[in-house]
């Protein structure tokens, strides 16, 4: 496949821009559409229905009807499983198109989403139709007249509200493990990436999933999705994007019906490199990549590195040198490893974070100009900073791109309280050869996921999450069954048979 292939299959797509409702695509009620452009090269991707408050309630009502027809709801976990195995192996045959529809709506480059986030989408959603008949319920030990078992209740209809940056991946955490558990689902995407969700939804029904069971609703957050958050007959509620709109969606559930709320919010994750690390060159090329792979479009991205001031500006040149890996590339060429922002409005708010660390006084170090980008693209070149306030704006505020700062450090002890002076509490990292150093670091950060001489470890098995404003509750893993379901106690009564 070459550049000129993925063009023309992205100029022949066929793409659905209507909302998902009972089975079948459907115009909003007012026919309002989002106006919008894709960041890769400015073509007109308007079009995508509006939703609103109207179109929010056909939705529940259909899916509030699916739900209490118990026509998902009761199906056993061998069912469900075989219907999602089905689904997961529709997205396989459809794997390319939807990378292409990713790519065109967020400009993240075509590779990256063929290579890696279709194919880990489809494996989460295989991970959790596999794990769904092996999870079990629990009893209490028996009394002489009594029994209580303790069971996990689907909670009716949930509400999913996705981010833009990984649109297939974190569906697919959310979506898998819904279902699974028997709700009846609304997906509300991301207006910035609604495209390939819209293709899954038919190709959910071709696997089996019953009209009403899984929905899509489009639209702006502060429209559909305030919509679905303060709705009355939405038990859960359920999202990924910034910590901002995280507190909106708890005090809507507190406004409305106190429904459940799970969030995966924003990050400042720290990585913190302490003077007994003995691989430096190893240790900057993990950092840059997972710093700089996404135009550093990733809430867990390490974007504070916390060195020990000994190594500091060794580890800074070995920084700067892996700044030509991440250079913007046009998201079609097979070869590009990095692509586009989201959007004129994240490049616009990116480039305002730099200039305010210009104005700072910070040290500065970017990359060199990018190659092959359309001139209507938008994209940020990879740029470090080096600067020794915690308390600044660029150490203090989720930028969500490509912009890495440097803070220096005299101790462990110091490279700790610093990582944890912070709001966000998604991961952290620590580099040490000293094994007690390492593990009494682990237990010190406030993290939800701590690495040690590593970044970006991923796997289903394990949960994804964070504390403070980084979020409530877990994806992915079995615990994530967990967030979809409420416990129920019952007891059963019986008399003890005489033998006299």
């Amino acid at each position: 496949m070459n550049i000129n292939n993925i063009i023309n299959k992205i100029n022949a797509l066929e793409i659905e821009k209507r909302s998902f409702i009972n089975g079948e695509y459907v115009n909003s009620i007012d026919m309002n559409i989002i106006n919008k452009v894709s960041p890769v090269d400015g073509r007109d991707l308007s079009g995508l229905s509006a939703c609103n408050q109207g179109d929010v309630n056909i939705a529940v009502a259909a899916a509030k009807s699916s739900f209490e027809s118990k026509i998902w709801c009761n199906q056993s976990p061998q069912e469900k499983k075989q219907v999602l195995y089905r689904l997961a192996d529709l997205m396989l045959l459809h794997h390319e198109e939807l990378a292409l529809l990713d790519t065109l709506e967020t400009g993240r480059a075509f590779k990256n989403y063929y290579n890696d986030s279709v194919p880990k989408a489809i494996e989460a959603l295989r991970y959790f139709a596999e794990c769904i008949d092996k999870y079990y319920d629990h009893a209490i030990p028996p009394r002489a007249d009594a029994f209580a078992s303790i069971t996990r209740e689907p909670l009716g209809v949930v509400a999913l509200i996705m981010p833009w940056n990984d649109p297939m991946v974190v569906s697919m955490w959310k979506l898998a493990p819904a279902l699974l558990m028997g709700n009846s689902t609304i997906v509300k995407p991301a207006e910035q990436s609604s495209f390939s969700i819209l293709l899954v939804a038919r190709l959910a029904k071709e696997a089996g999933i019953p009209d009403g069971v899984f929905n899509v609703v489009t639209g702006f957050g502060e429209t559909a999705g305030k919509a679905l958050a303060l709705h009355l007959d939405i038990s859960g509620i359920f999202f990924t994007g910034s910590s901002e709109v995280g507190k909106k969606i708890l005090q809507y559930s507190g406004q409305s019906n106190m429904k459940k709320v799970g969030l995966e919010c924003g990050g400042k994750s720290p990585f913190i490199v302490s003077e007994k690390c003995t691989d430096l060159p190893k240790t900057a090329k993990v950092l840059a990549k997972n710093m700089f792979y996404n135009q550093g479009q990733i809430c867990s991205a390490p974007s504070r590195a916390i060195v020990a001031n000994e190594i500091k500006d060794k580890f800074v040149e070995l920084l700067i040198r892996e700044l030509e890996n991440y250079i913007p590339n046009d998201p079609f060429n097979i070869e590009s490893e990095v692509g586009c922002v989201v959007s004129k409005e994240q490049q616009h708010k990116i480039q305002t974070y730099i200039e305010l660390g210009i104005q700072s006084g910070a040290k500065k170090y970017s990359s060199s100009t990018a190659k092959n980008m359309h001139p209507n693209s938008s994209y940020v070149l990879p740029t470090i900073f080096v600067q020794e306030n915690n308390h600044s704006i660029l150490a203090q505020e989720e930028i969500f791109g490509p912009v890495l700062l440097v803070i220096g450090s005299n101790s462990i002890q110091e490279s700790v309280s610093i990582a944890n002076d912070s709001k966000y509490g998604l991961a952290a990292s620590i580099w040490s050869n000293d094994s007690d150093e390492a593990y009494w670091v682990s237990r010190q950060l406030q993290a939800g996921i701590v690495h040690i001489n590593s970044y970006g470890d991923d796997d289903n098995s394990v949960p994804f999450g964070g504390i403070k404003e980084s979020g409530i509750g877990k994806d992915k893993s079995i615990y994530a069954f967990d967030e979809y379901s409420y416990l129920k106690t019952t007891w059963i009564h019986y008399e003890p048979i005489n033998d006299n």
